[in-house]
This record gives structure tokens, sequence and C-alpha cells, in this order.
């Protein structure tokens, strides 16, 4: 049987394979614009990795110079850490201080006795008071362990309380005030009054307090401290407090005598207000006044009055008095005599002073103002003796701390703050208190030498991996990868495929350029070095050869650190390094030389926005973009093409099949007409 052929499915003319190679053919076009959209890509991933590398070498020597440069970091050192530790600011000055920590700030912190474990705490309103902040529970009653967990979630931030079990069958209450200071005190105010009553942590005691109150007070029964009455210029007394002029006293009696016991303070608060001679000199006197007298008319004719005129005898000029200083101005009167007080220091604003028991006597009953001082009046206020571990009428009865301030002494100064950070004594100092001692701890305020050598390492880490970039992209000598030996495998095969991708690229070769120069140029200083090489930073290309044999990895511009000598530099002269980097030669305190800051402007139109490198970037997507276009398009003429060799070669096929089957006929009825006859 003869193979039957279907035009368009099966040929015996073998048209598949013809049209297969003939599109084939065709396709050599569209697998060249796909090689070069790769390498399109290849080339856009390197220019954005070149990209990168000027960017973090731009952001390395930007961090190098202006108002955050390293160099201006400082550190601050303790002599002891576990009494205080510091940390120094931007702003802090190069200096040594001592610091003697007499007190630490605390925060009350009263116990329970101990009680059993099952014991029940009451429905009710719990209000504590801490300070001015007022936390309010409303209870609807449960296990002491229950009340202590939602009274800390009520209160976070504010008090806090926790239970912990002394024994299998009891536990212990704390209750405790979180902000530290002695004007932050733990009260119990309504039904948390009577709990704290009900449970032992607080005890009913008989008010044991005195003040002074400037409204009680009346001028004409002041006196001095010589028992004289006051005279009326020596002493003013307003709503802020009482005013003791210059070289005046003033005895301050209690409103009642008290007895000191443990734990009372006595506290006030005075500042200090500066004169000079204008304030003090007394008013000119004022002279007679004669009375005026009218104008009078004779005969027609006005006589003006003149005003009368006298005159004054000489007065001796006013000379002011000599300086005088006493900062020893506040001591406390009793039965067992004076006692004086700490020295003031000069204060615009009111300063609260607490005194503790063991500085002050048994008894009180007034407080003396003796101010010798020529050109310093004094204000006190707030005049009082109490004890700060009582609420009130309640004290409690097993405080594990009471709410203090933290008192440290400072160049002979007496210090207070309500808190163990204090940020505000030094300019840019921070200290931390640890515990109190009366030993001084030395704190010592020093640059902060290596958080500046690490931003001089990275500058020069970049800017070599910048160089290799280059280097490997300009150049196809394997020597250039061999030499680079912190490598890793992955690092390695990336950069062997891109070797020698950019060779002879201008711009690539003129920022190489550009970089070295750069680097090796003398910037102006305040003093000293005006090259990195003088400060342990150089290409070492003098000491490329090992063993008679040239290194050339040292010739090829990487820069090297000298650690000991850069490390040299930075303790003895930073300021000099400073200046190396970034300096400002014109005094209008805008940074306009120096290595980093030339880098930086440098850098600045390859790297920003439709800068150089973008440009490149935004150019390859282009070519990306039309190429791929390019080949959407003619993906479709090759289908359309393709389509169109299957339709010739059908017809074809067609064609030819009718001739072979016109061919067969011609020859059978010529078969038949020779067999008829």
């Amino acid at each position: 049987m003869a193979d039957i052929t279907i035009p368009g499915v099966t040929s015996k003319y073998n048209t598949t394979k013809l049209v297969e190679d003939l599109v084939n053919a065709e396709r050599i076009r569209l697998t060249r614009m796909e090689e070069q959209v790769k390498e399109f890509e290849t080339t856009r991933t390197i220019w954005q990795q070149v990209n990168r590398n000027l960017s973090d070498l731009q952001r390395s020597a930007k961090t190098l110079y202006g108002f955050e440069n390293p160099f201006s970091d400082k550190n601050a050192l303790s002599s002891n850490d576990r009494i205080l530790t510091a940390s120094a600011g931007r702003t802090a000055f190069l200096d040594n201080y001592s610091i003697t920590v007499k007190q630490t700030a605390s925060s009350d912190r009263f116990l329970t006795p101990s009680m059993k474990k099952t014991s029940r705490v009451e429905r009710g309103t719990y209000t504590f008071m801490v300070g001015e902040k007022t936390v309010s529970l409303k209870y609807r009653g449960g296990t002491v362990e229950d009340f202590a967990r939602r009274l800390s979630e009520k209160g976070e931030g504010i008090i806090r309380a926790s239970t912990v079990r002394d024994t299998a069958d009891t536990l212990v209450l704390m209750i405790e005030a979180v902000p530290t200071g002695s004007s932050n005190r733990l009260q119990f105010l309504e039904d948390a009054r009577e709990f704290a009553i009900k449970t032992g942590m607080m005890r009913l005691t008989p008010v044991n307090e005195a003040q002074i109150s400037p409204a009680s007070l009346k001028k004409d029964t002041l006196e001095t401290i010589s028992g004289t009455q006051v005279p009326e210029s020596s002493v003013e007394i307003n709503d802020s407090g009482i005013l003791v002029q210059p070289e005046s006293s003033l005895r301050l009696p209690l409103d009642k005598e008290i007895n000191l016991e443990d734990g009372m303070v006595l506290e006030y608060a005075y500042r200090t207000i500066e004169l000079n001679d204008e304030d003090l000199s007394p008013p000119m006197p004022p002279g007679p006044k004669w009375p005026d007298v009218p104008d009078g008319r004779y005969n027609g004719i006005t006589i003006r009055s003149s005003p009368g005129t006298v005159e004054l005898p000489q007065t001796e000029q006013w000379e002011p008095p000599k300086r005088v200083d006493d900062w020893f101005v506040f001591k406390t009167a009793g039965k067992s005599g004076d006692m004086e007080l700490p020295p003031i220091a000069s204060s615009e604003n009111f300063k609260t002073v607490r005194i503790d028991r063991n500085n002050l006597p048994e008894s009180m009953d007034a407080l003396l103002v003796e101010n010798n001082n020529t050109h310093r009046a004094v204000e006190i206020t707030d005049i009082r003796v109490f004890n700060p571990a009582r609420g009130g009428d309640m004290e409690p009865a097993h405080a594990v701390d009471t709410a203090n301030d933290a008192i440290i002494e400072f160049r002979g100064i007496e210090v207070t703050r309500p808190s163990n950070t204090v940020d505000d004594l030094i300019d840019g100092l921070t200290l931390n208190l640890k515990r109190a001692s009366s030993e001084p701890v030395e704190v010592s305020i020093e640059p902060d030498t290596e958080t500046a050598k690490e931003g001089i390492i990275r500058f020069v880490f970049s800017y070599n991996q910048m160089l290799a970039k280059i280097l490997v992209l300009t150049n196809d000598d394997q020597k250039v990868i061999d030499e680079l030996s912190y490598l890793d495998d992955e690092q390695r095969v990336e950069l062997e495929e891109q070797l020698g991708h950019f060779r002879g690229d201008s711009t690539l070769i003129q920022v190489k350029n550009r970089l070295q120069t750069l680097v090796t140029n003398p910037y102006p200083t305040s003093e000293g070095a005006t090259l990195l090489a003088q400060i342990g930073i150089s290409t070492n290309a003098s000491s490329g050869t090992y063993n008679n044999s040239l290194d050339y990895s040292k010739l090829r511009g990487y820069l090297e650190i000298d650690e000991e000598k850069l490390d040299s530099f930075l303790s003895s002269n930073i300021d000099v390094v400073k200046d190396l980097f970034g300096m400002d030669t014109t005094g209008d305190l805008v940074i306009n030389d120096g290595i980093a800051r030339s880098m930086d402007y440098y850098l600045t139109p390859y790297t920003q926005t439709g800068g150089i490198t973008n440009n490149r970037i935004a150019g390859i997507d282009r070519q990306i973009k039309d190429t791929e276009e390019d080949i959407t398009d003619y993906k479709k003429h090759l289908e359309d093409y393709e389509t169109d060799l299957k339709r010739q070669y059908g017809t074809m096929e067609s064609v030819l099949s009718q001739l072979e089957n016109s061919s067969r006929e011609l020859d059978n009825f010529t078969q038949r007409q020779s067999g008829s006859r």
C-alpha cells in the first residue's frame, strides 16, 4: 500500500525540517539581541556596584569632617566604677574633675510584717500618691499576690508592689515608689491608708515638725541676731520669701521649738541676688522745696514769678564699701547653742537644701541669717523641720529605704539632685551614681581615640575597595585579583568574571587618578602634619620589595595604616588629625578644606541623584528596554515567518500531490489504452 501523506501534517518531502531550519536561521538575530540584553544587564550590575563603592567611600569621608566627626567624641573615665560611672558628650571639655558621692538618690520602699500567704485584700479603692502623681486602684478583693500584681500594672512607672515568700506558709508585701528623690514621698490615701495600718506596714505617730511661714512674720517684731529691732531697709517680706539685704542679720523663729528625732531633716530654699556699686549707692538728698508763687499785675504790668532756689551744702562723695564675700550665711539656734549650716553658692534661682539629722543639733527654735556680704542679698523660703519618711501622721514600721535626694560634693560645693543620673552639673557630662562613699572619685574626660581610629579605618577600607574595583574593571591582569588576599571564593569568582570589563574606560581611570591625588596632596592644619603619611597612612610604596623582588601590590596605590604611628598622633594631637580631614580656613564656621571634605565634594557629581553613575545606569536601562522591545517585535516576526513558511510549503505539497495524482491517472489511462489493443 502506498504511503499516505496529509499536507501540513506529514510530508515525504520533509518540509517540517526545512521550515525549522529556516526559522532557526532567522532566529540568530534574536539570539544575538538576547545575549546583548544579558551583556547590558551585566554592565548595569557592575555600574551599580561601582556606584555603591563610590557612595560608601563618600559616606566614610563625610563622617570624618563636619559637626558629627568622630574627633569631637569624648570618653569619660571614672577612677572607681563601683561609686560612679560617667559618659561624656561632644560638648564636654577635656578636663579632670573630683567628685564625692555623699548620698545616692533613693525612693520609699516599705515592707509589711510576715503574713499568711492566704491573707486577702478587701474590696475597695486603694489610692497612693508619689510626689504629685496619684495612682488609684479599684480592687474587687483577692489575694495579696494578686493585689500586688494589679497595683504594679496600674501604677507602672510610678509605684511598684511585690511579694516575697519568707517561709513556706507566709509572705511579706513590699510597696515602693519608682521615682527617686525627696519630693517623691510615698503616701497612702483612702482604703490604702487603712490597709497600710492594718497590715503593719505603717503606724500612727504624733506629728513632730516645725516651720517658718513668711505670712506669719511681722516686720516690726523681727529681731537681728543680736536682739535689736531689724532696720526697715534691711529686710523685705514678700510672696516669694524673706529677703535679707547686704550687711544685715535676722533671727527667724520657728513656729515652735522642736526636738529633732532620728530621720528628721531641716529643709529650706534660698537664692542670691548679686549687687553692684550703683545698686548700693544712697540716693541724693532732695533739698527743700519752695511753694510756687503766682504771677502778679500792677498798673497793667505783669510781673512774672520765678522758682525759688537754695544753695545746698556740699555733701561728701559716697565711697562704695570694700567687697566682702561670706558664704556661711545660715545657722541654727537652740538650747545647745548655734550651729553653722553648709555654705551657700551663688544662684539666681531658688536652690533647695536638705540637711539630715546627723548634721543638726538636738533641738531648734530659730534659723539665723547673718549676711556679712557687701554686694550680695540673700532670699530664703520654705523653711521647715520634718521627717520625710512620715506621711502626715503615719510613719513606716518597716522601711527598707526612704525617699532621699542624691548629694554630691563638687569643687567644695554640696549639690543635690532627685535622681542618680546627673546630667546638668557639668556641660556635656552625665554622672551615674552607684553608691555613697567618702572617697573622692576622679572623672577624666579624654578624646575618644578608638572611635576616631575606627572612622579612619573605615575610610581607608572604603578607599581600597573602590581602588581595587576600578583596577579589576580597567585591567586584564589576573595578578590584580591574586593580590587581594582578603577575598573569599565567591568574591574572587565574581571579580574574575568582571576582569577587564571596562578596560580603557576614561571615566573610571579619571576617578582612580583623582582619588590617588587627593590622598597624597598636602592640606593646611593648625600645626604639624599636612600629609596623611605623617600620621601613619600611606601607600608604603618605598617598602614594596621582598627578597630583592618587587611587590607590585604596594605600587597600585592601596593605602596602609601604621597603627602605632596613628595611635600616637591621635593620643597626642587629635586636633591636627581632625584638621587634616576637614578644616575651616576662612573662619566662617564652614569646613572648606581637608582630605575628607575634598573627597566628598569630588564624589558628589558621581553619586548624587542624576549624577554621572546614575546617568550611566539610566542609559543602560534605556538600552535594555529598547532591545527588549525589539526582541518582542522580532519574536512576533518569527511567529509570522514560521506560519507563512508552513502555509507556503503546505500549498507546495498540495500542488505536488495533485500533480502526482494526475501523473498516476495518466499512467493508468495509458496502460489501459495499450492493453485494449
